[in-house]
């Protein structure tokens, strides 16, 4: 079983200091005795970290003492802004508080000023809580550039128009080049109505049947189909009148094909 005995706590070892980031210029460090409060000013900046050591003792038998509640809180004289952050010791009991601006501008909004620091002791086994008014500490955190005005009034305005540029068409070969091809894909067809007018063709088993009349339109609508698809049409609008004559000519070919049949 055990009994917690309360006793008084006493600070010891207060060390002040300021410590330059690149470690080009020696440490400042100022003892400080409790109650009294550090004289002149502090400086934590974007050059230079502030830190503060101690140590806790029992007032009674000097033992080192760990309570619950150790802190530091900063209080900016002008805003009435309190920031609090939490004292840790060290594998020595040593406790230790290091403010770089740097890191700590978010807690402090990046509020520069004069801050005065707190150390507030407490636990349950202390006859007397402390709140110690220990020093000033000037603040100084790096100036963010404002947000430009221009950019955000931008925002909604329309912007420019894109311009997409397209490969400019390969060059076309002559006219006669291109008749000359047109000749020799339509001379089949040529061939085939000159031999009709010789020989003659065969039209005795057509019929002027509904379902027959319309297969042949059918056929010739498509053909009419693919000419408008080379000179108004895009894919789309011809898949889609395509498949309206496809479905058409399929349905009137499937009734003609058996009448002819039977008639044989």
């Amino acid at each position: 079983l055990r009994v917690k005995i309360s006793t008084e706590v006493g600070i010891t070892n207060v060390d002040l200091s300021t410590v330059d980031k690149d470690q080009s210029i020696a440490p400042k460090t100022t003892r400080v005795t409790y109650p009294a409060k550090a004289k002149g000013t502090f400086v934590a900046d974007s050059h230079q970290n502030f830190a503060l050591f101690f140590q806790l003792v029992d007032v009674n038998t000097g033992a080192e003492l760990t309570p619950h509640q150790t802190f530091v809180r900063l209080h900016n004289q002008k805003t009435g802004q309190e920031v609090v952050f939490v004292a840790e010791p060290d594998n020595k009991n040593v406790y230790k508080f290091e403010l770089d601006t740097s890191e700590r501008k978010i807690e402090f909004d990046s509020a520069s000023g004069t801050y005065t620091l707190y150390l507030i002791i407490g636990d349950a086994t202390l006859k007397n809580p402390i709140l110690w008014n220990v020093a000033d500490v000037i603040i100084k955190f790096p100036e963010e550039e404002a947000p430009s005005t221009v950019l955000s009034q931008n925002l909604f305005t329309p912007k420019q128009e894109i311009q997409h540029l397209f490969r400019e068409p390969e060059k076309r070969p002559p006219t006669v080049v291109s008749n000359t091809f047109t000749a020799l894909i339509l001379s089949p067809l040529l061939l085939l109505f000159a031999l009709w007018i010789r020989i003659g063709a065969n039209v005795s088993n057509f019929t002027f049947a509904p379902s027959t009349i319309i297969f042949h339109l059918g056929h010739a609508a498509m053909l009419g189909l693919m000419y408008v698809y080379w000179t108004q049409l895009n894919m789309f609008q011809t898949l889609k009148y395509l498949a309206i004559l496809g479905s058409v000519t399929f349905l009137a070919g499937n009734r003609c094909w058996p009448n002819r049949q039977s008639r044989r």
